[in-house]
């Protein structure tokens, strides 16, 4: 997810970082050094294995046969059907687990609704449940991300990233000790009773109190998702059916591939030194292959690995942004503002008082939009009409069906 791209198509395909050519040039080299190896063994080295004649071209006629029968066995390798189907599979997962991953505007937007009062109880409790949301995303993903791992190599190290204090610590030490599986449902369980007082003391809406407690729910399933997706992957088969056939595929072809003397003299086979359609196939389904191993674990090392940093970081500015600066903002006077819509719609009359005026008002274009050609949606829906009115000129329709007179839309 940290290689973005864009532009013309040379500058597309000579991007290194995260680009085919970083995931597969050592395994190029290596097919290519095995290839001229074997090409060096069938132009010389046969030669000086049996210096007679008939031992040179017995041989190279069993060399020659190998290879023509390597050829054939490459035609039988469904390639592109199981590379198809487990790629796919794993980018599917992969989009999945990105979209598992739990933002924290909705569920504080819900709490500031709840805890709306500027109390100094109150501040420090939307403070605190912001913060334990951001420990639990931090003490999960601890588990599944190597780079989070990095960030935070142990728990006591999230005291000194000012999201977790000494008393909280021995908490979690304690309930870990217990059990090992409960350390990022501990937060969310004193958030519940952060609630559970709030309701208390405030009695807040219960509609709104529900919608918190599912908002919550949400937050815990995505983190167990995460788990889940961590804990079980693609299964090791088919995982080694796609390996096996994809290097099995090229194993043969540096034999199959080779130009033969034969062919090559008859002129049924051109020798172009460099085997250029070999290599872009190389390229084509090794790349592809790796594709599928990249983006099995999305959330380690790699260049298109999800930044759970960045996430986690933009997290933490959103949360406290929301329960702190944007809730205790003072409010715009939306009553004496000088709205320019609102005028437009409701002009000033002579006694001061305001018109309910009909006027819509429409946004302004810049001079460099209003140069753009807008293509405003059409009706395709077109009935038969059996009165003079089907007599319209048609001519400046621009729509997709065809021109048939008769016919038009069917207005009000």
């Amino acid at each position: 997810m940290t290689i973005s791209y864009s532009g013309n198509v040379i500058r597309l395909l000579l991007r290194w970082k995260g680009s085919i050519w970083r995931a597969v040039w050592v395994e190029l080299l290596i097919y290519l050094f095995f290839f001229y190896a074997i090409r060096l063994f069938y132009r010389v080295g046969i030669d000086l294995i049996d210096e007679t004649v008939e031992g040179k071209l017995r041989i190279r006629g069993m060399f020659e046969s190998f290879c023509r029968q390597c050829d054939s066995y490459t035609k039988l390798i469904p390639l592109t059907f199981l590379l198809g189907f487990y790629v796919s599979n794993v980018v599917s997962r992969w989009w999945r687990q990105f979209e598992t991953l739990y933002w924290p505007e909705d569920i504080l937007s819900v709490l500031c609704t709840i805890l709306h009062q500027h109390d100094e109880s109150s501040r420090r409790r939307r403070h605190v449940i912001a913060k334990y949301l951001n420990l639990s995303c931090a003490l999960a993903w601890r588990d599944i991300s190597s780079k989070i791992r990095l960030r935070f190599p142990t728990v006591h190290s999230l005291i000194e990233g000012g999201l977790l204090t000494e008393k909280e610590y021995n908490i979690l030490e304690a309930t870990h000790t217990e059990n090992d599986s409960s350390l990022w449902m501990t937060p969310l369980h004193w958030i519940q009773q952060i609630i559970r007082k709030v309701e208390e003391d405030h009695k807040p809406t219960p509609s709104l109190l529900n919608q918190f407690v599912v908002e919550l729910k949400t937050f815990r399933q995505s983190l167990r998702k995460l788990y889940s997706y961590d804990w079980v992957c693609v299964p090791l088969v088919y995982t080694q059916v796609a390996t096996l056939a994809t290097y099995a595929f090229f194993f043969f072809s540096l034999f199959g591939r080779q130009p033969l003397i034969p062919e090559v003299d008859s002129g049924k086979d051109f020798d172009m030194r460099v085997p250029i359609f070999t290599i872009v196939q190389f390229l084509f389904f090794v790349g592809w292959f790796k594709v599928g191993q990249d983006l099995m674990r999305p959330f380690g090392l790699d260049d298109d690995d999800i930044e759970l940093n960045y996430i986690l970081d933009r997290n933490v500015r959103v949360s406290f942004d929301i329960v702190n600066h944007l809730q205790e903002a003072e409010l715009p006077d939306f009553e004496n503002d000088d709205d320019r819509m609102w005028d437009e719609m409701h002009p000033q009359l002579k006694d001061g008082e305001t018109s309910p005026g009909s006027k819509i008002p429409q946004l302004p274009h810049s001079k460099y939009s209003s140069l753009l050609s807008e293509h405003p949606p059409r009706l395709h829906a077109y009935v038969p009409i059996d009165d003079d009115r089907s007599v319209l000129d048609l001519e400046n329709h621009q729509g997709c069906m065809p021109h048939k007179k008769g016919k038009k839309h069917l207005n009000w």
